[in-house]
């Protein structure tokens, strides 16, 4: 006979119970991840249809290093004031115009993490079957993160929003931009061995192409192939070039005395960054009709 002050089948309703709640709350966590994302992504497709020509958030344009990280004018010791510079006479016209197009982009980047949290969430669902370009884009993730979130504190905290006082502590606006430079300069690190491991891919796929056997080709079919091929390796060395000068200019910014490169050379160098997606970019409009 069974206990009466313990019946039986309470412990197996117990047991039972577990289980149907630990379901529940996987549900439930599910369901708010699932309407966080897509939350996130509807606020991302309104900030790219609002963010004009602004570059992406792993892309700064040289031209906020030029200008003092959006223009604030900094004092011997280095550290970056908030106080408004003197109205800009005909010879600084165009530093004053630089220092306004690098705040707009300051504040334009503020929802650079938006699509860090797509390209973070992407790479979960559907992440690279290469275990090493896997592993190489969740670093990438997590450096442009670092980047972007250090970036906006300090910025916000240089305008009064974010507690000031909170930035000093942890060594100060400067200090927070350096950082930030070096999150970026991780992108721009990992970027080389991504191309590395994509080549490598790339060889092995087409040595296995040319060893198949019993494999028929039309000749439309090699043809699609070879166009293929071809953009593939062009977006390749794009981003080799692109990569190749942006590297030496972010190491010369993650030190607070540079690495020697001169200021003369900051825009040609960017400059011959972006050259041929700017190529690319006018190419693509030959299609507007008067």
């Amino acid at each position: 006979m069974s206990d009466p002050e313990h019946p039986s089948g309470e412990a197996t309703d117990v047991q039972g119970k577990a289980p149907a709640v630990s379901s529940c709350a996987k549900r439930q966590l599910l369901a708010a991840l699932t309407t966080t994302d897509v939350t996130i992504r509807r606020l991302d497709l309104d900030y790219q249809l609002c963010r004009l020509n602004a570059p992406p958030p792993h892309c700064v344009s040289a031209l906020d290093r030029i200008t003092n990280k959006a223009g604030y004018p900094c004092t011997t010791e280095g550290s970056c004031t908030q106080e408004h510079p003197p109205p800009a006479s005909s010879k600084s016209k165009f530093a004053a115009l630089s220092s306004l197009a690098s705040e707009t982009r300051y504040n334009l980047r503020l929802f650079g993490l938006l699509p860090l949290w797509i390209w973070g969430a992407e790479t979960l669902k559907s992440p690279p079957a290469d275990p090493i370009l896997h592993a190489l884009t969740v670093l990438q993730v997590i450096s442009n993160v670092i980047y972007q979130l250090l970036e906006n504190v300090g910025y916000l905290a240089s305008k009064g929003v974010v507690s000031k006082r909170f930035v000093d502590k942890y060594g100060g606006v400067a200090k927070w931009d350096i950082w930030s430079t070096r999150g970026w300069f991780g992108h721009i690190f990992f970027q080389f061995f991504v191309l590395w491991r994509q080549s490598v891919l790339r060889r092995r796929r087409l040595a296995a192409q040319r060893a198949a056997v019993g494999t028929v080709e039309t000749k439309e079919t090699k043809a699609e192939d070879s166009e293929a091929l071809r953009l593939e390796i062009r977006a390749w060395r794009k981003s080799l070039v692109n990569n190749v000068f942006w590297a030496p200019l972010c190491l010369h910014w993650c030190f607070e005395k540079g690495i020697g490169i001169p200021d003369s050379m900051v825009g040609i160098i960017s400059f011959c960054a972006g050259a041929w997606s700017l190529h690319d970019c006018w190419a693509g409009t030959a299609t507007v009709k008067a």
